[in-house]
């Protein structure tokens, strides 16, 4: 069987689906492909960032997310063991936008879907997995696709890879990277949160641990215990009483839950991978948000900044497709505008890495007293500020608006 339309997304994540909704509004035939059978799975990236507030209201979407189940989380404070270091409050982040929301993704993606399904040139195939690129020559001109256990080749003058950091299209376009840093991950699990818990972000260090708290919606803290790259696997070697142990110590929130733990089953990894590919996009293909630019999960703005490079390329492949030229040169105006910004932010993301682990004995020895004089400087507020706001609206178009 074969399918034709304009543009063909690979992958239903915040990326594409903001990409498909915004191209559909302008009338542009779009097909987003996910290889799930529906969005109700787990998943790890579900805190906004205040750029995420930001640039959704530049495109008019904003209002129609936060009718959806969520939480609003004001502040962010980090401790060392006990003590408290820094508090900040949204507000003097990103006072247009004071807050952080936690949204499971689920929500937020079924969101993004009932706003995009009103538009008729929008179509969205569940238990659909790409299998290959189509190419005539050097240009992409489409997917092969396996759904439901039909073979279909979907045709299209622009496919988009947003199936994330393993991409298959990514793979099958042969991109490579030029940049990879993977130095740390994280353990998620999940406790009841506790009565009277406030909605705030925090986070703690420790010379046993480091680990971040995040009230999850609608009644839950999700978990982060930081370990360097590998080390869930060494916790699985040694049993559950490792895990337990290092569990017992971080905080007294986690000891119900540590003695709790019979097997591994509560946790899931996510591997702190930051990625950068060299080129984003080839004659008839692009790559947007993980595929393209993989963030680590530091500051929790893996989901912002994929959904930022997606507005940016709805411009630009709208264009692409109106003017009939969608070769590399005028997609790679998508990695022009948004490089910049990306390589900013990972070198931000590298830098809180090197404090979660020290490559010297003297910077471990040093670290809670250049976390103090941080936080007490300023310089804390700066960066966050630089890495969880805009500082000026996406240069995209008045015609990329809802």
């Amino acid at each position: 069987m074969a399918h034709c339309v304009d543009v063909c997304i690979v992958g239903a994540g915040p990326a594409g689906m903001v990409l498909g909704l915004l191209l559909a509004k302008q009338g542009v035939s779009v097909l987003v492909l996910e290889h799930h059978p529906d969005f109700d799975r787990e998943y790890r990236g579900e805190v906004l960032m205040p750029r995420f507030t930001q640039m959704t209201r530049q495109i008019g979407l904003f209002d129609h997310i936060q009718k959806y189940p969520h939480l609003k989380l004001t502040e962010l404070e980090g401790f060392y063991r006990d003590k408290l270091l820094l508090s900040i409050d949204f507000k003097e982040i990103a006072p247009e936008a004071p807050f952080a929301i936690w949204m499971p993704q689920p929500i937020l993606l079924n969101a993004l879907f009932d706003q995009a399904k009103q538009y008729p040139s929008f179509d969205l195939w569940f238990d659909a997995r790409a299998t290959g690129l189509l190419r005539n020559g050097k240009v992409t001109t489409g997917v092969s696709v396996e759904r439901k256990h039909e073979k279909i080749l979907v045709h299209a003058k622009v496919t988009v890879g947003a199936d994330g950091r393993f991409s298959i299209v990514r793979r099958e376009g042969h991109f490579d990277l030029i940049d990879e840093d993977h130095k740390f991950d994280l353990i998620w699990f999940t406790i009841p949160k506790p009565a009277g818990y406030d909605n705030k972000v925090r986070f703690f260090f420790s010379s046993v641990s480091n680990f971040l708290i995040l009230p999850k919606y609608p009644d839950l803290i999700q978990c982060g215990l930081v370990t360097s790259k590998g080390g869930y696997s060494e916790y699985q070697k040694k049993g559950i009483d490792s895990l337990r142990d290092v569990l017992l110590k971080s905080h007294p929130f986690f000891h119900d839950f540590a003695r709790s733990l019979k097997n591994f089953s509560p946790f899931n990894v996510l591997q702190a991978k930051i990625e950068l590919v060299r080129k984003w996009v080839s004659d008839g293909l692009v790559l947007v948000g993980d595929s393209a630019h993989t963030c680590s999960p530091a500051g929790a703005i893996g989901v912002s900044v994929a959904v930022g490079s997606a507005i940016i390329a709805a411009d630009i492949i709208r264009e692409a497709i109106l003017s009939g030229d969608v070769s590399e040169k005028t997609l790679g105006k998508i990695q022009k505008l948004r490089e910049k910004e990306v390589k900013h932010i990972q070198r931000l993301q590298k830098r809180f890495t090197q404090v979660l682990f020290p490559s010297s004995g003297w910077m471990r020895f040093a670290r809670p007293g250049l976390l103090w004089l941080a936080a007490r400087s300023g310089l804390v507020r700066r960066i966050q500020r630089d890495m969880l706001a805009m500082h000026e609206p996406l240069p995209v178009g008045s015609v990329v608006k809802l």
